[in-house]
Parts: structure tokens; sequence; C-alpha cells
């Protein structure tokens, strides 16, 4: 069985409290730990000094980019996350997917919110902490989200949604978001 079907049977199943427990173990496990520790805290403090990568401009530099995109990645990972609670009934976790297809803010702008977020708060990050390895770590990263997207979560939400899906990814980009006062009156 193909990685999409088993995500789609996921979504349609009630879940065990064993599958629940997990579900929301992972998640904490995996951005409080998982993902610092791969993403910034090896980069920074390992790959930089073994390669003698120096630290890129100032620190008030850094800073001002790095909360530039940090600001907006919180935005994009709280609503979007909120969005997939509230109307999807439903997390951004496969175990525990959305039961409805959410098209509302932060979804009207793009199809992947969260991911946009997520990239942009951990480049944030790496700018502000001004390692050139987590920079390399997280385009890697970003990489993979692109590709599993493209790959696997599209058709996912094809094939549990349909026509619906089908409509929303025509009309909605998929990562980069088209906010309202940034959208062309189209007629």
């Amino acid at each position: 069985m193909k990685l999409v079907d088993q995500l789609v049977k996921a979504a349609e199943n009630p879940m065990s409290p064993r599958s629940r427990f997990v579900s929301r173990l992972l998640p904490v496990f995996v951005f409080f730990w998982f993902f610092p520790a791969l993403l910034f805290i090896i980069p920074s403090f390992v790959l930089d000094p073994w390669l003698h990568l120096p630290t890129f401009l100032t620190l008030i530099t850094r800073a001002i980019l790095g909360g530039f995109l940090i600001a907006p990645g919180i935005f994009f990972l709280v609503s979007s996350t909120k969005a997939q609670r509230v109307i999807g009934k439903g997390t951004p976790i496969p175990l525990r997917a959305t039961k409805k297809l959410v098209i509302e803010k932060p979804y009207l702008y793009c199809r992947n919110p969260l991911y946009f977020g997520l990239i942009s708060f951990f480049l944030g990050i790496s700018i502000t902490i001004g390692s050139i390895s987590s920079l390399v770590m997280v385009t890697i990263f970003s990489s993979i989200i692109l590709f599993y997207i493209k790959l696997i979560e599209e058709q996912e939400l094809e094939k549990r949604y349909g026509d619906d899906y089908l409509a929303y990814k025509v009309s909605t980009p998929m990562l980069i978001p088209r906010l309202p006062f940034l959208r062309r009156n189209r007629k």
C-alpha cells in the first residue's frame, strides 16, 4: 500500500488511546527537541567550529533580519494550527488529520501556511544565530518539506477532498502567501 493511501486510511479511522497519546507527544518531541538540535544546536556548536565557518553579519543586523522572518513565522504557525483544530476538527499531524478541508484564513493566503510559517521561523532563527551551517541545514529541511508536499500531501488531499481540493489548489498559491492587500482585482 502506498504511503498516500495509508495516510488517507489513517485520517478516516478513529484513533486508539495509544495513537492519541503518540499524536500529542510526537509534536512536542519533534518541534522542541529534535528540530532545534538538528537545525540549530549541532550546526552552531559542532559544524561551524569544525568547518571553521565564521558568524555572518553583525548581531544587530542578524536580529533585525531574523525578526522579520520569525514574527510572520510564528503568526502563520499559530494561526494555521488553530484553523486546523477549530475549523478542520483535526491537527497538522497525519494521525489526527482534519475532517474538513480548511480554506479560511490563513489557508486563504496559501495552501501551506503552516509550512511557510515553519520555514520562515527556522530561517529567522538561523539568521539570528548567524550560523552558516544552520542556514544550509534549514535549506535542506525546507527542500524536503517541499518534496513531501508535492509528492505525498497533495495527493492525499486530492484523494480525501476530491474536486473541492482541486479547485482550491488552482486558486491558491502553494507556499508563498498572497496577502489581500497585494491581490490584483480579477474579473
